[in-house]
């Protein structure tokens, strides 16, 4: 699709007046003035509103909109009618219809000239009329445009696009699963390798020295970012964490990057998968990390200004890349990109989060050429013997059944998406041999959470019933970067407060794990096969720590780290390591259980008898990791490692 240019420029205002231009537009110039519809109170609201539905993305779908998507949708509405007004509208309706009828999209360019509403997340904009976002269709892109001196011109590029991949988490700074991260990048673009339209490579040192010997090796058309990022308020200016020659953090600040990138040619656009990439302060227009890489002569940059959940990162990248590879411009590729994680993800709004900041007038990056055939996008090696192959005689054609791989038997899962996204895993009915004495213990059947309860979903909790955050919340606020660590400082009246309100949320029942349940998701258990294949009653002993019966450091967040915090839930076994799958059962946070300690059948929830409480946490030995060990505490105590998991009863997957 082409496009017709709707250049609209926010001037520096007084008060809540802000001038409003239309620069350029199919339909000519105008001037106005915007009311901004939020006083500096309503404006803070309506932006944790914002971030409260980006937490809560996800739930599944249901005729009405939920009361976060109909914040975000207010918030937008009123941005809309505030700048698309009088004389701004006439000429945005009327560029609407002659891009219609021409047969091309209309590129929304933003422009500001004053430092705190460029901060405003503009990509949620919302024409009533249309019923719709303006960014989420192809027709009307979105885009923070700044006019700079020598324009960039298209690069015509022969596949497969490069893209350098830097993915780093230094020393003393909260730790990322880097392997992880790339493998979702990598997932996300699989299918663009394999038909040679795209080829990732990741920096092998994540070093300024390092990353400024392979700009110089080349060619690279695409720098993608995974990492920590960050704003210097004294600086005034973003910047992003690579490590040392020791592997400790080193800030890069925005300009350092971009005397790394900027002196590459062929390199068109920057991917920054990390926090605060979209930030700038309020008296500098330059100073995100964002568009002081744009400034420094990258054409394009696309930035977080919100954290992302995997998914949606996934679907972001491999939608972005794949319309990038389909000779799209930029800003097309965001909108489609967008709306692609609007699709996969059902009511989210995490399209919200990429912001795009571009100086290419027309926005297109690359021009890429034919795709290759199969023989031209494999290696040499494979490509001589392709070759080769060629000029042999085609073979008779024999059908044949596909082979079937045997694969591992998955764990039987349940996943609920509101009012939070959980995971669950079945954990089947019988007995085991719990404890060190090995008593012979009958469970039955029930659905244990896959991880302990995060600070994101705990969050959502406080909000909907107005509850007192955990206290080292400031003003009721998650601390920065642990939306998915596990929620701790909150007792076992906490907890339970948390699963009434899940239970009438969802009309199930849900309550904490009692101990027998919680060591048997931890320790498994099986019966003896006797004869003709039939299982005895005498069940053999589970392992002693959920993924054997030696302690392994590497497998659990204990003392033996030397983290001394939380980390995110999943970090030290994200498949499960149980025998069941359940993660995290041995270290990051004491789990509380529902039943008594001094007596282990008493579970009723009056009274202040102590409660017990498993399997460990960051500040301890390792020997309490061991799936039998018990522990106990006041059911009022609020301590920073103690947390909790739910358990459902009675619920099928169908049922």
């Amino acid at each position: 699709m082409d496009y017709l240019n709707f250049d609209l420029e926010i001037g520096e205002g007084a008060g809540r007046e802000y001038p409003v231009v239309v620069l350029r537009s199919p339909a000519g110039e105008a001037r106005g003035t915007m009311r901004f519809p939020y006083d500096e109170l309503r404006l803070d609201s309506a932006l944790k509103d914002v971030q409260i539905a980006l937490l809560r993305s996800g739930g599944k779908h249901r005729s009405a909109l939920s009361q976060e998507q109909q914040s975000v949708r207010d918030f937008g509405r009123a941005l809309f009618d505030a700048v698309i007004a009088g004389e701004v509208r006439s000429r945005y309706d009327v560029s609407l219809e002659r891009a219609h009828q021409a047969g091309q999209g209309l590129r929304l360019r933003l422009r500001f000239q004053s430092p705190a509403l460029a901060a405003l997340p503009w990509e949620f904009l919302y024409d009533d009329r249309e019923a719709e976002y303006v960014c989420l269709t192809v027709s009307t892109p979105l885009v923070r445009y700044l006019e700079l001196p020598r324009p960039p011109q298209a690069l015509v590029v022969a596949p497969p696009l490069r893209i350098l991949g830097v993915a780093c988490s230094p020393k003393g700074l909260q730790t990322l699963d880097v392997e992880n991260e790339k493998r979702r990048v990598e997932e996300a673009l699989k299918g663009l390798q394999d038909r040679g339209l795209v080829e990732l490579c990741w920096l092998s040192a994540p070093t300024w020295r390092a990353l400024q010997g392979e700009m110089r090796r080349g060619p690279w058309h695409v720098f993608h970012f995974v990492g920590h990022g960050g704003f210097d308020a004294g600086a005034d200016e973003g910047l992003i964490y690579l490590a040392d020659e020791d592997g400790k953090a080193l800030s890069l600040r925005a300009t350092e990057l971009g005397r790394l990138l900027a002196d590459h040619p062929p390199l068109r656009l920057a991917v920054l998968n990390s926090c605060e990439g979209a930030r700038g302060s309020e008296r500098d227009i330059f100073s995100s990390t964002a568009s002081i890489l744009v400034r420094r002569g990258l054409p394009a940059v696309v930035a977080m200004q919100y954290e992302i959940t995997d998914r949606a990162a996934v679907e972001l990248s491999r939608s972005f890349y794949e319309a990038l590879a389909d000779n799209l411009p930029v800003d097309a590729a965001v909108a489609e990109a967008r709306k692609a994680v609007s699709l996969e993800v059902a009511n989210t709004v995490e399209w919200g989060t990429p912001v795009l900041y571009m100086r290419s007038p027309d926005g297109v990056l690359f021009r890429v050429e034919a795709r290759p055939s199969a023989a031209a996008a494999a290696p040499t090696v494979e490509r001589k013997a392709a070759a080769q192959e060629e000029q042999r005689p085609a073979p008779a054609v024999v059908t044949q059944q596909p082979t079937v791989r045997a694969v591992d038997p998955q764990p039987d899962l349940l996943v609920i998406d509101t009012p939070i996204r959980l995971e669950l895993i079945c954990i089947p009915a019988g007995e085991f041999l719990m404890g060190d004495n090995k008593d012979l213990v009958d469970v039955a059947e029930f659905y244990i959470g896959k991880y302990p309860i995060t600070n994101a979903q705990y969050a959502a909790f406080v909000q909907a019933k107005n509850y007192n955050g955990p206290d080292h919340w400031k003003e009721g606020r998650i601390p920065a970067g642990k939306e998915s660590h596990p929620v701790v400082n909150v007792s076992w009246l906490d907890s339970v407060a948390f699963c009434d309100w899940l239970s009438q949320a969802t009309s199930r029942q849900f309550r904490l794990p009692t101990e027998a349940e919680w060591e048997k998701a931890a320790r498994g258990g099986q019966r003896i096969p006797g004869p003709g294949g039939a299982l005895m009653d005498n069940p053999l002993p589970g392992r002693q720590y959920p993924w054997g019966d030696k302690f392994d450091k590497t497998k659990c967040n204990m003392d033996e780290s030397g983290i001394g915090d939380t980390t995110p839930v999943g970090k030290y076994s994200p498949a499960g390591d149980s025998p069941y799958g359940v993660a995290d059962l041995s270290g990051n946070v004491w789990e509380w259980c529902l039943n008594e300690y001094d007596n282990p059948e008493r579970i009723q929830l009056e009274g202040d008898a102590m409660r017990v409480v498993r399997g460990g946490s960051w500040g301890d030995l390792g020997n309490v990791a061991a799936a039998p060990f018990r522990g106990s505490s006041h059911p009022g105590d609020r301590f920073v490692n103690y947390g909790f998991r739910v358990v459902v009863v009675g619920w099928r997957p169908n049922a």
